[in-house]
């Protein structure tokens, strides 16, 4: 991991997050959090430019945070909201829903906020042409969408994670790469591997080597339990289909914990006071 390429985009969102708050008063923004690895990134920075900004470790209660709950969502994921409060220290409010009837939601309960802070970056769909900073679509609910996290790449985001030993869902430590639903959702078969025993597993996601197979775990059930199956990878429940074989980083059996361990020690050789 190049800790420089991380510190370039890291400097260049803890401006845009500045920025923001040049613009707008803490109360008049919030985040925007599902649960995954992005989002919770963003949240890290967030506090850490809010307590830069304020002097004070209190100023992260204030923060606005809304989980915005999808349909058919994962135990884990809701397991891991609760992590997150307890190791930040802060509160989610909860809102279920579809996107933007959601946030229509969330503006008329708080007529205060202007702004929301989202995790998205330039692979995320539809993304690549997005400013830092800009109003929602016309037919939208109408907020300042201020995406600080654009510019990072899928292994950054990782070693921002691994490095500053941010918190995430468990979900990644068993393959998925990129999480939405139950229902659209699955470990992503280029991190299927054979154990020695010949039983099917998956690599953590940090362990992808092509960042453009993110969302290969993502889409229908029924297309996914498919493709699956006629991979041989893991079918919905993470089993082996009948002849399953070791997707794109096939080893034989390892030890996860060892390995995430030996990533980070060698993620930078130098001391950053960023990632403090």
């Amino acid at each position: 991991m190049d800790c420089g390429e991380i510190n370039t985009v890291l400097s260049e969102s803890k401006q845009v997050i500045r920025a923001c708050f040049q613009k707008f008063q803490l109360d008049e923004a919030f985040l925007s959090f599902n649960g995954g690895k992005d989002c919770t990134v963003l949240l890290d920075l967030l506090i850490d430019v809010l307590e830069d900004i304020h002097k004070s470790s209190e100023i992260r209660k204030k923060l606005k945070i809304v989980y915005i709950r999808t349909k058919g969502p994962f135990s884990e994921i809701e397991s891991f909201v609760h992590k997150i409060e307890a190791h930040y220290g802060v509160k989610l409010m909860v809102m279920e829903g579809e996107m933007k009837t959601t946030l229509q939601r969330i503006l008329e309960k708080d007529n205060k906020l202007k702004a929301c802070f989202m995790g998205t970056r330039r692979s995320d769909p539809y993304s690549e042409d997005l400013k830092f900073m800009q109003k929602t679509d016309p037919n939208w609910p109408q907020i300042e969408r201020v995406s600080p996290l654009l510019n990072w790449s899928y292994h950054q985001i990782w070693g921002y994670i691994l490095q500053r030993r941010v918190p995430y869902c468990s979900l990644y430590d068993r393959g998925y790469t990129s999480i939405g639903s139950i229902h659209n959702t699955a470990p992503n078969p280029a991190l299927a591997y054979k154990d020695i025993y010949g039983n099917i597993s998956y690599h953590p996601a940090w362990k992808l080597l092509d960042p453009t197979l993110e969302r290969a775990g993502r889409g229908s059930k029924i297309a996914l339990i498919r493709n699956s199956d006629q991979n041989g990878h893991a079918d919905q429940n993470g089993h082996a289909g009948q002849n399953g074989h070791a997707g794109q980083n096939c080893r034989t059996d390892q030890n996860v914990h060892a390995e995430k361990s030996s990533i980070e020690n060698h993620l930078c050789s130098e001391k950053n006071t960023d990632f403090v």
